[in-house]
């Protein structure tokens, strides 16, 4: 429906930035992430700048206003980047392009600074992701609604980090070891939540890899037997994620 108004909102838009001369519908946007510095782009108009740079480095590429976004919560990168908690000092970024041929394109090849970047397909949902207070798959830390910590490792009511042997001679501190009582917290199996054999593991990969198949040029969903909801392989029109990290699946646990 906004397009049957498109001249009145171009000239509405066009009060904050002179740049926009056409508006095209949501469906038609692929949405990006990528993995940058933080330090370089963590003032105020460092999402600016990188935008500039990704359209100036890229050929075709064109990034409508206001689609660039951190993925996480600003506050939250910010307070990891303080303490030193931010994973290689980087952070992720998303953004959106016009048509999924630019996307496509752009998951070959990206380059930001003169340097090659990689891009991922941004998937809002994060089905893969295990938090790291609840041990439950299906969302990061910053988002769960717990708050209550749950070890992966043992379920105990302490964070997986947290779990320490108590064993004199091993000692070892988050990590699986002879000496450990597993239990996971999702299945209640003999085994981590991050263990190969989980069925709750395997359901969550399956439904966050049904979302991923369209870039690897697959035209069939998946769908696990269980949680129910399934995502499909699409672009998405809109995101709501705080995650630090950028990777598809969680970390390996230690062992």
């Amino acid at each position: 429906m906004l397009l049957w108004f498109k001249k009145e909102i171009i000239e509405a838009t066009r009060r904050a930035d002179n740049a926009i001369i056409n508006m095209i519908a949501n469906e038609a946007w692929a949405e990006l992430k990528i993995l940058v510095p933080y330090q370089r782009y963590r003032e105020a108009n460092g999402l600016a700048e990188l935008k500039e740079e990704m359209e100036a480095e890229n050929a075709g590429v064109v990034i409508p206003p206001f689609s660039m976004r951190w993925m996480g919560s600003k506050r939250v990168i910010e307070e990891h980047y303080q303490h030193g908690r931010l994973p290689l000092g980087k952070a992720s970024v998303v953004f959106k392009v016009p048509g999924k041929a630019v996307g496509q394109a752009l998951l070959k090849e990206m380059w930001v600074a003169g340097n090659k970047f990689k891009t991922e397909v941004f998937i809002p949902n994060r089905a893969d992701t295990l938090c790291g207070i609840c041990s439950q798959w299906g969302h990061s830390e910053h988002r769960c609604r717990k708050g209550a910590p749950v070890c992966g490792i043992c379920s105990g009511a302490h964070r997986t980090e947290g779990h320490r042997c108590e064993v004199a001679t091993c000692g070892k501190i988050g990590r699986v070891c002879p000496h450990a009582a597993m239990k996971c917290p999702n299945c209640g199996g003999n085994h981590p939540a991050q263990d190969a054999r989980c069925k709750a593991k395997g359901a969550a990969i399956a439904i966050a890899r049904a979302g991923r198949t369209w870039a690897s040029g697959a035209t069939t969903e998946m769908t696990a037997p269980t949680p129910r909801r399934r995502v499909a392989p699409e672009w998405t029109e809109s995101a709501e994620d705080i995650e630090v990290e950028t990777s598809g699946t969680a970390p390996p646990m230690a062992v």
